[in-house]
């Protein structure tokens, strides 16, 4: 109860507020006799200290200042004084304190005993909390019921709005998908969140919402974005506000979900503060919320891997007809156009405490292709995302230039793990032949997944003579065609070939090649002679530089 109502009650008859009137709206939630001036170790916020003034007498200036910062540090409710046994009238330096704290201080009757303030106070708290916890077991009663109808979250804001009588909002902030009681109030291009202070009965998080609304006419072609922060996020989004032609308060409270989205409930009330009443309601609809939320998950998650499994079994071609794999690109909703394209993207977390990040950043890789291709399935495997694009002709097929625009662009999200990237495109085929095409942008991979081919993104057609290598599963036949020096190094001195490899792919940059091997250059130089004395080659020598490439790449594929 507030301190306004609190001066009602009987026992308070004859009593006289004598500072802080101002602050009659604080909140009481329990009263204390005070019997020390130590109130840091019992004091409670929202509490009425009754006193004679007896414990205080003996304070000085000082003493009695630190006492009521503390006071106001904690978060008292109200100081009632009893004139009679240590004072007849209340010290005016008292009056003053509560005044510059903002404390209601109520002068007492002095007939009325403790016993009847406490009795009183207490009693209607008890009263109150009696009355809220059975208003809170008949919302609980009443969403539970609604639960067991599987409610659409169409028909659980509607019901919000009904009890609440204001409109109501879901928001999903990935997606930028927003269901409403009011579209219109739905239609904000831009938001501010600011989290404001928990408060009883609120076991979410609440904001104080800013909405910015434009004009009909550019509402269309407006997307909504969100700043949000455990503090204040206003100072964020200056650049939400160009253009706004007008904006609204309302309170946002997050639903919890296990997907690492950000979902929002918002009650379009103008800020107003809810109810007890209202916040319990609240916190069972957040609630129901969060169950709908799961449930949508876990169909999206059960739809993903039944998705990852038959895009993995096309690819290395695991049905057994044209028929069967007719039915499995129909399930996919990718068999409309004639032509198909494997896009491989290979994603390196640069710090290992991002592992568990590794699926978020697939997620955002996703998100972007497919809003510049949407005839696009994939299958993720660990750090590799392949990519299965259907499409209508050449011109519409995917551009390596702008994979690599998209790539470069979520390195610079501040949102994003630090990561590095390795992306190959396949040549065009028909669906038949998707298990060929898979083969050679994981030959690819395999030939050029290594630190030398960071944030690269490159064409399987594109990469010459080494689609001979490629085309080729005859592993003895292609180390025929390793120059018989280079075999000898490998076989003989596999650090020493490590470092003539190093040193050509770095374009003969000793410093370079040096800082990759942790050595000094005075010892990458020593080697290259090492290696011409013994077994005549010299990196200089284009022929020698080229057969050095070659025949790393041979090793390598033999390897994968």
């Amino acid at each position: 109860m507030h301190v306004k109502e609190m001066l009602s009650l009987p026992s308070f008859a004859g009593s006289e507020v004598v500072a802080g009137s101002s602050h009659l709206d604080n909140e009481i939630e329990s009263a204390m006799i005070l019997e020390g001036a130590d109130i840091q170790n019992w004091g409670r916020r929202n509490q009425l200290i009754i006193s004679s003034y007896f414990a205080l007498a003996d304070l000085d200036a000082v003493g009695l200042g630190r006492f009521f910062r503390t006071m106001s540090t904690i978060g008292i409710g109200a100081l009632a004084i009893k004139p009679g046994r240590a004072v007849d009238e209340i010290p005016r330096e008292i009056v003053e304190l509560c005044d510059d704290f903002d404390l209601p201080l109520i002068r007492l009757s002095p007939q009325v005993k403790y016993e009847a303030i406490l009795m009183d106070v207490l009693g209607h708290v008890l009263d109150t909390n009696l009355t809220l916890l059975n208003r809170f077991y008949e919302s609980h009663r009443h969403v539970m019921t609604l639960a067991l109808k599987q409610p659409s979250i169409s028909y659980i804001l509607n019901t919000l709005k009904n009890s609440l009588m204001a409109d109501t909002t879901y928001l999903d902030t990935q997606r930028d998908r927003r269901l409403s009681t009011n579209p219109a109030r739905a239609a904000f291009t831009g938001y501010s969140f600011t989290r404001r202070d928990p408060s009883p009965y609120q076991t979410h998080a609440y904001f104080d919402a800013r909405l910015f609304y434009r004009d009909a006419s550019e509402n269309a072609s407006a997307g909504g974005r969100v700043a949000s922060d455990e503090a204040a996020a206003d100072a964020s989004v200056p650049e939400m506000l160009d253009g706004a032609d007008r904006a609204e308060n309302a309170l946002a409270i997050r639903i919890p979900s296990s997907d690492g989205v950000d979902y929002y409930l918002i009650i379009h009330s103008d800020g107003t503060e809810l109810s007890q009443v209202d916040t319990m309601l609240v916190e069972n609809i957040v609630s129901l919320l969060q169950i709908e939320i799961l449930k949508q998950n876990a169909v999206k998650q059960k739809l993903f891997y039944q998705n990852n499994n038959t895009v993995h079994d096309l690819l290395l071609g695991r049905f057994s007809s044209e028929e069967r794999v007719d039915e499995a690109l129909a399930l996919l909703n990718v068999d409309r156009f004639p032509l198909y394209e494997v896009l491989l993207v290979r994603s390196t977390l640069l710090d290992p405490s991002d592992t568990d990040r590794q699926d978020e950043l697939h997620q955002a890789i996703r998100r972007r292709l497919r809003s510049a291709y949407p005839g696009i399935v994939y299958y993720v495997n660990g750090d590799r995302l392949l990519v299965l694009h259907n499409y209508r002709s050449e011109l519409s097929g995917i551009d390596i230039n702008e994979v690599q625009r998209i790539l470069t662009k979520l390195h610079e999200s501040s949102t994003l793990p630090l990561f590095t990237h390795f992306a190959v495109l396949s040549s065009s085929t028909d669906r038949y032949r998707l298990p060929e095409i898979n083969n050679d942008v994981m030959n690819a991979y395999k030939l050029f997944d290594d630190s030398s081919y960071r944030d690269v993104s490159m064409r399987f057609d594109d990469l010459g003579i080494y689609k001979l290598l490629l085309g080729s599963d005859d592993h003895l036949q292609q180390e025929k065609l390793i120059d018989p020096r280079l075999t000898r190094m490998h076989d003989e001195q596999p650090e020493l070939f490590n470092t003539l490899v190093r040193l050509c792919e770095n374009g003969i940059s000793y410093p370079k090649t040096a800082e990759e091997l942790f050595l000094h250059p005075k010892t990458v130089r020593y080697r290259v002679e090492r290696a011409h004395e013994v077994y005549r080659i010299n990196v200089k020598n284009p022929n020698d530089y080229l057969q050095i490439i070659l025949a790393d790449k041979i090793y390598t594929l033999r390897k994968g």
